[in-house]
């Protein structure tokens, strides 16, 4: 989880410490049954805080985009949708990222909280909540997680791995091979035909 937030933390924590005002976010995380993820961040700032994040990404959401890719390349994202609300100075930032919990050597689903034990809530079936502070920033940050796990999972239950941090595990059946290879697929073919048109219009 820290993994998949860590750029949208740093794009609004490097002049929040600045201004040194506690910044709140919210980051909800509702996984598929193939393990993809699709991701939610709000944020609400004070007025200081909004004019510089504004000009470092609200005013250029491409930028925003382009540092979350090149700060994630182990992830395939995509259906980037950033949302402001200027009155309430707050953003909604929404994104896919495929492959965002894994199967391990025991044929298990994890799901990495990267906290050492973690401090969990959980509001319904397959629904927790987590709150940090990551104490890098210095207690200038509060993120509420809300983890949903998918329906098909079962046998949920939260253990520490080999680095003492809590993790989510529970059974579900695997993604069928086809699902990937129709992805990747269309990945190939989206690279390819962009290569043919390039060649085309050199040609041209």
């Amino acid at each position: 989880m820290k993994t998949l937030t860590t750029i949208i933390v740093a794009s609004t924590m490097l002049f929040s410490i600045t201004i040194n005002a506690q910044l709140q976010q919210k980051i909800e995380m509702r996984i598929d049954s193939i393990g993809n993820a699709k991701l939610k961040i709000t944020s609400t700032m004070n007025a200081q805080q909004w004019q510089v994040w504004n000009s470092n990404y609200g005013n250029n959401p491409s930028a925003l985009k382009r540092d979350i890719e090149r700060n994630m390349p182990a992830y395939f994202l995509d259906d980037f949708k950033l949302e402001k609300d200027d009155m309430n100075r707050s953003f909604n930032l929404s994104l896919n990222a495929y492959g965002a919990c894994e199967i391990n050597k025991r044929g298990k689903w994890v799901v990495d909280t990267d906290q050492k034990n973690a401090q969990l809530t959980e509001l319904a079936e397959n629904k927790y909540m987590l709150v940090s502070s990551p104490p890098e920033y210095g207690g200038n940050l509060q993120q509420t997680f809300i983890i949903e796990l998918p329906n098909d999972a079962k046998n949920i239950k939260t253990d520490n791995n080999a680095f003492g941090k809590t993790v989510f595990e529970f059974d579900m059946d695997p993604p069928s091979s086809g699902f990937n290879l129709m992805r990747w697929a269309g990945i190939l073919l989206i690279v390819v035909g962009g290569g043919w048109l390039g060649k085309d219009m050199i040609k041209k």
